[in-house]
């Protein structure tokens, strides 16, 4: 295993506040771009930091994005709740415009990085993410592509602080370094993964349609005098379901441990009917 080394002076560490290692190490996913592509994200897009307090209007309802609205595999938007004002939690502070580009400055390298859709405009978002809004000729589509890019994810990483719940600021969001094509080049790649997410949505629309309609004519079939039809299955399927498989799975299995009722301590029981005794430590 490579040693990593570092020589810098003492005042440069003290100024930045940080000794480990990780924090001043130059990142390394970055180096893939070309260097004429790389730019700060304070570049191209700045914090937006309008806030709006909910509580102040308790029966009027809004749309409230937090951490957990967010899909983190496609970084989609999926549950937002609605909430009146007496429901707002303390978090629920930082207006949202369409196309904002939400960052979740708590655990950021999960990605939970989402463009803020036309739906969710002049809405609440919390107040653990940072609001990025592009500059003029930054596409959004692109930006959200290029800060969930391993790269970016790499820098949150070195920026991190905290052990349990790792946090950004949002200074070191616009300090991270993102590959920046020119504007047709941008709105090509924003094309291609919309065009990408639409044939993924599809795919599951589609497979959740044929679940459902499989689930539907076993549940017609068992109401009726048909039978369910016997169809050419794979055999492997078919043996690891089948409850021949599942008893010999079970005999297979170690048993469970276990205390009996009305019994603590050194006494065990197993799911095999013998007891059994644990020493202590």
């Amino acid at each position: 295993m490579e040693l990593k080394t570092l020589i810098r002076t003492q005042n440069h560490f003290k100024s930045a506040g940080r000794w480990d290692i990780d924090f001043h190490l130059p990142p390394v996913e970055i180096k893939r771009f070309d260097k004429k592509l790389i730019k700060k994200v304070d570049d191209v897009a700045f914090v937006a930091n309008e806030k709006r307090d909910p509580t102040a209007h308790p029966e009027d309802t809004f749309k409230y994005v937090d951490i957990a609205s967010i899909d983190i595999s496609t970084g989609e938007i999926v549950t937002p709740q609605d909430l009146s004002g007496e429901e707002a939690p303390s978090r629920a502070r930082k207006v949202i415009r369409a196309f904002d580009v939400l960052i979740s400055t708590c655990r950021p390298t999960r990605g939970a990085i989402s463009v803020v859709p036309i739906e969710l405009h002049n809405q609440i978002a919390s107040t653990a993410f940072t609001v990025l809004r592009a500059k003029p000729g930054v596409n959004p589509y692109y930006l959200h592509y290029a800060i969930r890019l391993a790269s970016t994810l790499e820098q949150f990483r070195k920026w991190s602080t905290g052990s349990s719940y790792p946090a950004i600021l949002d200074a070191d969001v616009l300090k991270s370094r993102i590959p920046v094509p020119d504007l047709d080049e941008q709105e090509e790649i924003a094309a291609q993964i919309m065009s990408a997410f639409m044939v993924r949505s599809q795919a599951i629309k589609d497979a959740n349609t044929n679940w459902f309609e499989k689930l539907n004519s076993i549940t017609h079939a068992l109401g009726t005098d048909s039978q369910i039809s016997i169809q050419n299955k794979p055999l492997s399927m078919r043996a690891n379901t089948s409850l021949n498989f599942i008893e010999t799975t079970l005999n297979d299995l170690p048993p469970l441990m276990f205390d009996p009722p009305g019994r603590r301590g050194r006494g065990r029981t197993d799911d095999k009917g013998f007891d059994f005794v644990v020493e202590a430590a």
